[in-house]
């Protein structure tokens, strides 16, 4: 999949998609820095439905709720917590369950 078709399937620019990349909001690596791809190109495995997931939620934050770009910023360090938290209740639960 190329940058277009992911900014395609977003409905985003591609200098919105490079925003996001910087911000941090979404952690994709293309396949250039793993193999010296063509620039442009993400390999399969580079983008996964997490990336898409996160990309579709940065969106509906921009654009359908009004979120700037800080608020965007909290929110997805938030929700990453979250998931973290999650994690570790689940590995804890894990342990706990385990032990008797």
């Amino acid at each position: 999949m190329t940058l277009n078709e992911f900014c395609q399937a977003l409905e985003i620019e591609r200098a919105s998609l490079q925003v996001w990349i910087d911000e941090g909001w979404l952690r994709i690596r293309s396949a250039r820095e793993r193999t010296g791809a063509p620039e442009d190109y993400f390999a399969a495995e580079d983008i996964s439905d997490v990336d898409l997931a996160r990309a579709r939620l940065i969106r509906h934050l921009l654009d359908d709720m009004g979120v700037n770009t800080e608020g965007v910023g909290i929110i997805l360090d938030l929700i990453d917590q979250v998931h973290g938290l999650r994690g570790a209740l689940r590995e804890a639960a894990g342990s706990l369950r385990s032990a008797d």
